[in-house]
């Protein structure tokens, strides 16, 4: 069996590997797990596998994920995403501008960003007439700055089972990073805004398409006041939806498809069973034991281990499924958890996924509004930048600094 720590390196070359190879994600992870667990396991590799696999920890991340995607896939199906534009657009252009990436940003889906995009373009080009390279930043940045807060990301839930804490647990770490980029996308827009035309006729707002966004409400509701579990909470949101769109039965079928994808499906299992293998193998404290017989700074280990995950991998379950596990030692469990170095890893691994040239939602949105790398990334770097100074700037204001 091999040193834990040079498995975790192999792996992560290998992951790295496939994917310059232009190999899919999901392949790339499970193959670089599968090679992590054999490296460190040897003979007791398939009974760790199978306690990965047919796992309580396993059956909530599934259930989470599939139940999410199908109330997405409903209610776009359904039309409520056309009612929450017109009203966004009836208050005000640079409302709509940024709030509709929000919105479609607190329903995780695949390549999301491409539905902002689509539900935005008519208004972002020929209403307020911005540059195709600034909109691209402008959807592509606000559909992501609720990933450090909205209960029902994979990485908030994925981070919580890893840590055996919950989601709101982890959020009250996190939320800085949501704070930060919020403000460094907003100091980006401002000015760029001011070369758009805002003086776009408003229509008359109507308050009672509030109701419209009754889905995300009982999501809160039933996590932060009834205090279910993210997978039962989405679960039973899933079947009011039903109740509500009364969908046919083909988009049932076509939804339930769409949920139980073979990839998303594939990424899970490899996540928990990545999980299993860290703790059979004990590589979270071979890991520590690494750092600390070399004098390096865990703060800064915490951060750059996720950034560069998150950059070649570009998917936020992929850097808390894979480091989190191997951190767990420094950031702590349960109710030792240390907030600091769980934002730090966490931001570290979010910060990575938004500069990433693969990222399914930039790729996407490029090419739809016909943009370019350089033109996006002109606003992209400096808004990443500000948003890792404001992100611990925050830290550091809050209750003595996170001690």
């Amino acid at each position: 069996m091999m040193d834990p720590v040079l498995s975790f390196a192999v792996a992560i070359a290998l992951l790295i590997g496939l994917l310059l190879a232009k190999q899919e994600v999901h392949i790339a992870i499970v193959v670089s797990t599968l090679a992590f667990g054999i490296l460190t396991l040897g003979s007791s590799f398939l009974e760790s596998t199978f306690k990965g696999v047919f796992s309580r920890s396993t059956l909530s991340l599934v259930t989470a994920f599939s139940s999410a995607l199908f109330i997405s896939y409903i209610l776009k199906v359904n039309g409520l995403f056309d009612r929450i534009t017109e009203l966004a657009v009836s208050i005000g252009p640079r409302f709509a501008s940024i709030f509709i990436p929000v919105l479609i940003g607190l329903i995780p889906m695949p390549g999301g960003a491409l539905v902002s995009a689509m539900m935005m373009k008519e208004h972002y080009m020929e209403r307020q007439k911005l540059d195709s390279d600034f909109a691209t930043f402008v959807n592509y940045w606000f559909r992501h700055i609720t990933i450090p807060v909205w209960p029902i990301f994979q990485s908030i839930i994925i981070a919580s089972v890893i840590l055996q804490t919950s989601v709101v647990r982890v959020i009250e770490a996190t939320y800085p990073a949501a704070i930060g980029s919020t403000l460094a996308g907003l100091l980006i827009l401002l000015p760029g805004m001011r070369k758009a035309n805002n003086s776009i006729e408003r229509g008359k707002v109507s308050y009672r398409s509030l109701v419209y966004f009754w889905p995300f409400i009982l999501i809160i509701v039933l996590i932060f006041l009834v205090k279910l579990s993210v997978d039962i909470s989405l679960l039973l949101t899933a079947v009011v939806v039903m109740a509500y769109a009364r969908p046919k039965l083909r988009e049932v079928k076509e939804g339930l498809k769409f949920a139980f994808s073979a990839k998303i499906l594939a990424v899970v299992l490899a996540v928990t069973m990545f999980t299993q293998y860290v703790y059979d193998s004990r590589a979270a404290e071979a890991l520590y034991d690494f750092m600390v017989s070399r004098n390096l700074p865990s703060l800064l280990l915490c951060f750059l281990i996720t950034f560069l995950i998150g950059v070649t991998t570009a998917a936020e379950y992929v850097y808390t499924g894979t480091a989190l596990p191997l951190l767990s030692v420094i950031i702590g469990k349960s109710s030792s958890i240390r907030d600091l170095y769980l934002l730090t890893s966490y931001a570290g691994g979010y910060f990575g996924v938004m500069l990433s040239p693969v990222h399914l939602c930039l790729v996407l949105t490029l090419e739809y509004y016909r943009s370019r790398y350089s033109g996006v990334y002109r606003y992209l770097l400096p808004a990443t930048l500000l948003s890792m100074l404001l992100t611990f700037l925050v830290a550091s204001l809050s209750e003595g600094g996170f001690a």
